[in-house]
C-alpha cells in the first residue's frame, strides 16, 4: 500500500485487495503475513485520522482479517479451519 486511503472508495479497495491477497495465499506464509500486517497497520492509522471513511462492513472485514492472521500466526496452516478451544 503506497499511501493510506483517505476516502470510502479507497478504503473499500484496500480491504478488497487485502482479502484477495489472503485468499490467494497461505496466511501462515511469513512474507504474506508481514505484508498484510503492514497494510492493517496503515489502515489503523488511516482510521485514526478519518474514521468516517470506514464503513461498518469494512471495519468488520478488517477485524476478521486481523483475527485470521492472529490465529494462523500461532498455529501451522493446514488448509482446515482453525479450531477454537472452548
Amino acid at each position: 500500500m503506497e499511501a493510506p486511503p483517505t476516502n470510502c472508495r479507497a478504503v473499500e479497495a484496500a480491504v478488497t485487495s487485502l482479502q484477495e491477497r489472503l485468499a490467494d495465499g497461505d496466511p501462515a506464509d511469513a512474507a504474506l503475513r508481514s505484508h498484510c500486517e503492514a497494510v492493517l497497520l496503515a489502515l489503523r492509522a488511516a482510521y485514526r485520522v478519518n474514521s468516517a471513511a470506514f464503513s461498518r462492513e469494512a471495519i468488520e472485514a478488517l477485524r476478521e482479517l486481523s483475527e485470521l492472521l492472529h490465529e494462523t500466526g500461532s498455529a501451522p496452516h493446514t488448509g482446515a479451519p482453525v479450531s477454537r478451544a472452548s
